[in-house]
């Protein structure tokens, strides 16, 4: 998945740089946040994934003996796991369609995080995992309703 991810990324980079008419170079190394989602290099990515994951991996190791450590860490990678739909969510929203967006895809996602929560609860797994579960169902659910609301495919709204 990583892999694959990286290779999105590498696909990005190559098509923002072969349509930038902007020809400011913006680095990882020049360390100007506001600028950090538009780097221009594949390998600027690149080495900020490396530097994320050694000091990532460096505070685990120091940090590995602590419980409140390691339930803040587990916990924040389930709220990331719940947010997930998020975006798209917003991007809905914003532009007051779901145009592209697949019903079938929508209820699949909703099934598994249904299928995902309910599995949780049963096997009496800690409050975060049903919370985060929860939380999921419901962006799924929202956007469901988006796709009803905005209409499918006709980028309108219905009512």
């Amino acid at each position: 998945m990583i892999i694959t991810m990286l290779a999105m990324l590498h696909l990005c980079c190559n098509i923002q740089h072969t349509n930038c008419v902007n020809t400011k170079q913006r680095h990882f190394t020049d360390l100007d946040l506001r600028y950090f989602w538009s780097l221009n290099a594949f390998e600027d990515y690149l080495l900020f994934c490396f530097a994320f994951t050694v000091l990532c991996a460096f505070l685990t190791l120091l940090l590995l003996d602590s419980v409140l450590f390691v339930e803040g860490l587990g916990s924040l990678a389930m709220l990331f796991d719940a947010i997930l739909g998020v975006p798209q969510l917003l991007q809905n929203f914003h532009n007051h369609s779901t145009r592209g967006m697949s019903v079938k895809m929508v209820l699949l996602w909703t099934a598994g995080d249904i299928f995902k929560t309910a599995y949780f609860v049963m096997n009496d797994s800690p409050f975060q995992f049903c919370v985060c579960g929860a939380v999921q169902i419901l962006i799924d659910v929202a956007i469901l309703l988006q796709v009803l609301y905005y209409g499918q495919d006709i980028g309108v709204k219905l009512g």
